[in-house]
């Protein structure tokens, strides 16, 4: 393997000590070696699909996250359906001007839901 395919594993240390563990713990739950978990963290070895996703079940994060393709530990558990995807897409082409206006109406609609 080519130094320039060498993949790391920065965003499992964190998450680690993030949920209070160790990485010895988290060794022993994958049934692998301390060293192991390290060098994944370094690159020097990549991890099997199959423990990557036992990794993200333990530390309760993705997969995408342990393999530093997103900074967030914790993405949302849900599929956006087609109203949300095209209402995503139409807020992106929006100026900043507008978005701040409709950020307050959504918000002025979500406060008048909580006063009911």
């Amino acid at each position: 393997m080519s130094n320039n395919n060498k993949t790391t594993m920065k965003n499992l240390k964190k998450i680690v000590k993030a949920k209070n563990k160790t990485l010895t713990s988290l060794a022993v739950e994958l049934g692998v070696s301390q060293e192991a978990i390290s060098q994944y963290i370094n690159g020097t070895i990549k991890p099997k699909t199959n423990t990557i996703i036992k990794m993200a079940n333990i530390l309760n994060t993705s997969t995408d996250y342990l393999l530093d393709l997103t900074d967030n530990p914790n993405p949302a558990n849900f599929a956006l359906d087609t109203k949300e995807n095209v209402l995503i897409n139409n807020y992106r082409i929006l100026t900043n001007e507008e978005k701040i206006q409709v950020d307050a109406y959504i918000k002025a609609i979500i406060d008048l839901k909580s006063i009911k």
